[in-house]
């Protein structure tokens, strides 16, 4: 099976998507990644520069999982042209994967929702989508939660590449997050999730089979007044 993750920013993938790109890899399925913008506005330093130093993070942060494809779209400015539409759909269509995974378009940053919609409207009735968290999971309601517990350890390793972004806090952040959606399962102490939402549509109402194993539940028990139920 061919997986595309596809990011608007160098490191996005690295930060929402990379415990079950990992997943899918070990499990010997083809996994290609795709950034949308070249990240320019985004570090202390700006422009052409910033874009070359993320753009070779993003390929060492990566590397375990697919040589990425950058697009190189402007910063902030994602959607703005017609033209990222039509460039967009040509590199999916490259590909032909059997699921996208992606932004949420109630994601917080603008250029995350514009590639959510994109990517809906150009492929949705090619390709299943599946929509990844939102930085701390604000206005995200998940329904497919995989544990990524065994593969805490890389990821927290590909976001550590990306120098220019004060990686640190990004791992404080994703363990934060990722340890909430295992506690939502009520998975142990030192579990992690990852959580993505999928919406059924024609003709793809079903998509389970090709996705991993969700988190494995546990029984939640009620104690009364002779012990556990």
């Amino acid at each position: 099976m061919k997986v595309l993750a596809v990011g608007a920013h160098p490191d996005d993938i690295e930060i929402f998507m990379y415990g079950l790109l990992s997943i899918y890899k070990k499990e010997g399925h083809q996994v290609y990644t795709m950034i949308a913008t070249d990240g320019a506005k985004g570090g202390a330093i700006k422009g052409k520069k910033l874009a070359q130093k993320r753009a070779n993070e993003t390929i060492n942060g990566l590397k375990k999982l697919s040589l990425p494809i950058f697009l190189k779209f402007p910063d902030g400015e994602l959607g703005e042209d017609l033209e990222h539409r039509k460039i967009i759909k040509k590199n999916i269509l490259k590909i032909m994967p059997d699921l996208i995974i992606t932004h949420s378009e109630n994601d917080y940053h603008a250029d995350h929702r514009s590639l959510s919609i994109i990517i809906k409207e150009v492929v949705s009735h090619y390709i299943p989508i599946l929509n990844c968290d939102t930085l701390m999971g604000v206005n995200f309601n998940p329904n497919y939660y995989v544990d990524i517990t065994n593969h805490y350890e890389l990821k927290k390793e590909a976001i550590l590449k990306h120098k220019t972004q004060n990686p640190q806090r990004f791992v404080n952040l994703f363990k934060l997050m990722n340890s909430y959606r295992a506690a939502q399962c009520n998975a142990p102490n030192d579990s992690y999730a990852e959580a993505y939402t999928y919406f059924p549509s024609f003709p793809f109402s079903d998509i389970r089979e090709i996705l991993p194993s969700p988190l494995k539940l546990r029984p939640f028990h009620i104690e009364n007044q002779h012990g556990f139920l």
